[in-house]
C-alpha cells in the first residue's frame, strides 16, 4: 500500500513539473493581463468590423496559419488572413459576440500563451439577426517585440453527433 502511495505521489509531481504551464486565474499576473487584452480585442476587432486593429493583433508572418469555420477559410500568411477579414466585415455586421468558458494559459517561460474560447455570434445579413452559437476558437499567441501578437488561431463549427462513431 505505502509504494502504491509513493507511486501516485511520484506522478503527481512529474505531471506537475513537466505541465508547460502555470495556473493563473489571478488577473494579477502582468502577462496574463497582457494576454487577455489581445485576446479580447480580437473578438472586438469583429464585433467592430475595424481592420486595423485585428492587422495589428496578428503577427506580421507570411508563414502563419489560419483556419476559419468554412471548408474553404485556410489562411497562409497575414497578408491572406487580412483580405479575408476585409471580405468578412463587409458581407456582414456583427451586432455583439458573447464568449464564454474562456480559458488563457502562459508557458512557463512567458513567452507563449495559448486561448480557447466558445463564442455566440450575433450577426446581421442583408437586415435579418441571426445568431451564430457555439464556434469554438483556439489561438495561440507570442510575446515579441511590439507586445503579444496572435500567430495562429482556429475556428470550428460544431456539429450533431459524431462523424466516426467510437
Amino acid at each position: 500500500m505505502k509504494s502504491i502511495f509513493l507511486l501516485v505521489l511520484l506522478f503527481l509531481s512529474l505531471g506537475n513539473a513537466f505541465a508547460g504551464h502555470h495556473e493563473s486565474d489571478g488577473q494579477d499576473d502582468p502577462s496574463m493581463i497582457e494576454v487577455q487584452g489581445v485576446v479580447d480585442l480580437y473578438m472586438e476587432a469583429f464585433e467592430r468590423g475595424d481592420s486595423a486593429l485585428f492587422a495589428s493583433l496578428m503577427a506580421d508572418d507570411e508563414m502563419m496559419i489560419t483556419f476559419g469555420t468554412d471548408a474553404a477559410e485556410r489562411w497562409v500568411g497575414k497578408r491572406n488572413l487580412m483580405a479575408s477579414f476585409e471580405k468578412q466585415i463587409s458581407a456582414f455586421d456583427v451586432e455583439r459576440i458573447d464568449i464564454s468558458d474562456q480559458v488563457i494559459r502562459l508557458s512557463q517561460s512567458e513567452t507563449t500563451a495559448w486561448f480557447s474560447e466558445i463564442a455566440d455570434w450575433h450577426v446581421q445579413v442583408g437586415g435579418k439577426t441571426d445568431i451564430i452559437q457555439g464556434i469554438r476558437i483556439t489561438g495561440v499567441l507570442e510575446k515579441q517585440a511590439g507586445g503579444w501578437k496572435i500567430v495562429q488561431f482556429h475556428t470550428s463549427a460544431p456539429v450533431a453527433g459524431q462523424i466516426v462513431e467510437y
